[in-house]
């Protein structure tokens, strides 16, 4: 006989605790088995006749022809089954608070920031006349007001006044006048872009920003006056502001006369911005992998609005050396674009669009020097420029 067969085990196991139940005068109530599926019946037990009856469980060998019979259901620990289905009952549970919870942080988040906007127009628009003497006396008026809002209030607060109220001084530059100094150029409201660094500088001051977490940095700059075909020189001045312990990189000669959704250079992407602002210290480029100068030099020129459309330009080099190439632009976009370059008369132009973007092949038609400028264009025929492709083909 094997001792171990399901059978046996089962007639010993009941034998032993109905033994048990006559010696303490008790009828036995249920009998405890591991058994699956979940919370089923185990079967019938027939108290009378010392047998296990078990026809709906997984012992096979019962039987029973007695008439007392007892109904019992397995109480028994929790099986496999069981636990991989709570397991999954809680995370199906926790996936579902977790994504109630962000979409009510993302609606708070929202809020907040229409609210804190909102505090920052109240203020610039009380400004009125208040701008109208010196600049110790504005800076005084936002002290007073605007020295309790958080940082990135007082970021936006200042950057739109200046980029609202101060004019590039293009006359000045022609004849070599203009005014850097914030103290003398405030009443004229002209000035050239070191004057619009030092500006954001002692408005932020004013409105009691922590004056380490402001730099005015100076570098080279792809704009007017630049030429693949010059040397690079430093020319330019901006601004690196930390704000709630990040940096964030400004330009507010370049945003100048812009409304607040046109900003092209406001918290730019550090590897964007650097396409066409390179720092003289390569710290204040913020990046983990910093460029030189050369790399900055054949970089194919592009714009701020590049920047805008999260772009990117793969197989990116620059062409000014050449009389022909391929480049494929990518940029995170949610509406049908066309991409175009000018002049067409001076280049044979060939694209393919993709995900995204454009695969794109271009060579010149002749000898000499072109300029070619590279526009997206969204469904109503509205066109941004946002790169520059030089081709040097003498």
């Amino acid at each position: 006989m094997n001792f171990f067969s399901d059978e046996n085990r089962n007639n010993y196991n009941f034998n032993k605790n109905l033994d048990y139940f006559k010696n303490q005068n008790q009828t036995p109530k249920k009998q405890y088995r591991w058994t699956c599926p979940l919370f089923s019946k185990i079967g019938e037990c027939c108290s009378s006749c010392n047998l296990n009856c078990c026809s709906n469980c997984s012992f096979p060998s019962c039987n029973c022809s007695c008439s007392n019979i007892r109904t019992f259901i397995n109480k028994r620990p929790y099986c496999f089954a069981t636990i991989v289905v709570g397991i999954l009952l809680f995370i199906i549970i926790l996936i579902i608070i977790i994504a109630v919870s962000v979409k009510k942080n993302n609606k708070d988040d929202k809020v907040d920031e229409a609210q804190l906007q909102l505090e920052v127009n109240e203020i610039y628009n009380s400004i009125g006349d208040k701008d109208k003497g010196t600049l110790a006396e504005f800076c005084n008026y936002l002290s007073s007001t605007a020295s309790d809002l958080k940082e990135s209030q007082k970021v936006n607060l200042a950057y739109k006044w200046i980029t609202q109220n101060i004019q590039y001084d293009t006359e000045g530059v022609a004849a070599k006048t203009e005014e850097r100094d914030p103290d003398k150029f405030f009443e004229s409201k002209k000035t050239v872009c070191s004057g619009y660094a030092h500006l954001l500088y002692r408005l932020l001051t004013a409105m009691n920003y922590n004056p380490d977490n402001i730099k005015n940095i100076t570098g080279y700059a792809k704009g007017q006056g630049y030429s693949v075909y010059k040397e690079p020189k430093v020319d330019h001045e901006w601004n690196a502001i930390k704000i709630d312990g990040k940096w964030c990189l400004v330009d507010a000669t370049w945003d100048a006369g812009l409304n607040e959704s046109e900003y092209a250079y406001f918290c730019t992407r550090p590897e964007c911005f650097v396409r066409d602002h390179l720092p003289e210290n390569s710290e204040n480029q913020f990046l983990d992998k910093p460029i030189d100068l050369n790399t900055f030099h054949n970089y194919v020129w592009t714009t701020g609005s590049f920047c805008q459309f999260n772009a990117k330009i793969v197989e990116d080099k620059s062409y000014y050396n050449q009389c022909s190439g391929k480049f494929t632009v990518t940029y995170d976009i949610d509406y049908d674009t066309e991409l175009e370059i000018y002049p067409k008369n001076d280049v044979t132009f060939e694209k393919k669009k993709i995900n995204n973007g454009f695969e794109v092949n271009f060579s010149a038609k002749g000898k000499g020097k072109f300029e070619l400028i590279m526009f997206l264009f969204d469904e109503n025929l509205n066109g941004l420029q946002i790169g520059i492709i030089n081709l040097n083909c003498e």
